[in-house]
C-alpha cells in the first residue's frame, strides 16, 4: 500500500523574530515496510541537549531493533529513562523543565494503525472530508474539563491550558495508545501545539484540500500558522494512503 509522506518544522513567527532557536522536532521512516511518523515538542534546550531531537533518536533506536509497531509504549517508556538518566547525570543543568511531548503512529502494509501519544501534541485522521482528532491533551485543564469541573469550552481560556500534567522527562509519564485499521484515501496528521492552538478544525481541513500534496500540506499549515501569530514552535507531519 504506497504511502504519501511529509514532515516539516519551523520556529515560529514570535521565536523566529526572537531569533529563538526551534526546540520541536519531525521525523518519518520506513522500516520493514512499516510507515512510522513522529513529532515532539521539547523544553529547556540547551547547546548539549535538545529534548525533542534526543527522545525521537531513542524511541527510533527502540522501534529500529525491536521492528514491532505494537511495541510503541515500550519505546517510549526507553526513550523516557534514558532521558531522566541523562538529566539526573547533569542535574546542574537540567532540572523539570527538560522534557519533551510526543507523538508517533505506525502504518503497516496490511492497513493496521498503531499510534502512541504523551502531552499536548495531536494526532488527526481526516477521512472521507472529516477532520477527527484522535488524541486527548495531557494538561491540567483538559483534566479539569475530564472530571466536569470546567466545561470543553472553558479549556481554551483557562490559566491552566499549557500546564502539562505527562511528558517524556516526567517520573511516571502517562502514555496514550490507540491502534485500529486505516483505509486508502485517509490523511493521518500529526501537529504540535504550535500549530493546533492556533488553527481550528474547520480551517485544518480547508488547508489539507486546497494544498493537493503531503507537502504543501505541512508548507500550508505552517504559513497559516504564522499568518495567525505564530506563538509557539511549529511541526507537522502528514501522510497520505494512496487510493
Amino acid at each position: 500500500m504506497p504511502i504519501d509522506n511529509a514532515f516539516a518544522t519551523h520556529p515560529g513567527r514570535v521565536a523566529e523574530a526572537a531569533e529563538k532557536i526551534n526546540e520541536d522536532f519531525a521525523h518519518a521512516w520506513v522500516k520493514h515496510g512499516v510507515s512510522y511518523q513522529i513529532t515532539a515538542d521539547g523544553n529547556h534546550r540547551t547547546d548539549f541537549l535538545n529534548p525533542a531531537s534526543f527522545v525521537v533518536n531513542e524511541i527510533q533506536r527502540f522501534v529500529e531493533t525491536y521492528a514491532e509497531p505494537n511495541m510503541l509504549a515500550g519505546a517510549f517508556h526507553c526513550a523516557n529513562r534514558v532521558l531522566l538518566a541523562f538529566k539526573k547525570a547533569d542535574g546542574e543543568l537540567y532540572d523539570h523543565s527538560t522534557f519533551a511531548t510526543v507523538d508517533l503512529t505506525a502504518i503497516t502494509e496490511k492497513k493496521e494503525f498503531v499510534m502512541a501519544h504523551v502531552g499536548d501534541g495531536r494526532i488527526y485522521l481526516i477521512r472521507s472530508g472529516k477532520v477527527q482528532q484522535l488524541t486527548k491533551d495531557h494538561t491540567e485543564a483538559q483534566r479539569l474539563a475530564d472530571e466536569g469541573k470546567i466545561t470543553k469550552e472553558q479549556i481554551f481560556q483557562h490559566p491552566d491550558r499549557d500546564l502539562l500534567t505527562s511528558a517524556l522527562g516526567f517520573a511516571n509519564p502517562r502514555i496514550d495508545l490507540r491502534a485500529g485499521k486505516v483505509q486508502n484515501g485517509d490523511i493521518v496528521m500529526l501537529l504540535t501545539d504550535g500549530a493546533h492552538k492556533v488553527i481550528n478544525l474547520e480551517q485544518l481541513h480547508d488547508i489539507v484540500y486546497e494544498a493537493g500534496n503531503c507537502f504543501e500540506t505541512c508548507n500550508g499549515i505552517i504559513k497559516v500558522a504564522n499568518a495567525l501569530g505564530g506563538p509557539d514552535n511549529i511541526s507537522v507531519c502528514v501522510s497520505y494512503l494512496r487510493t
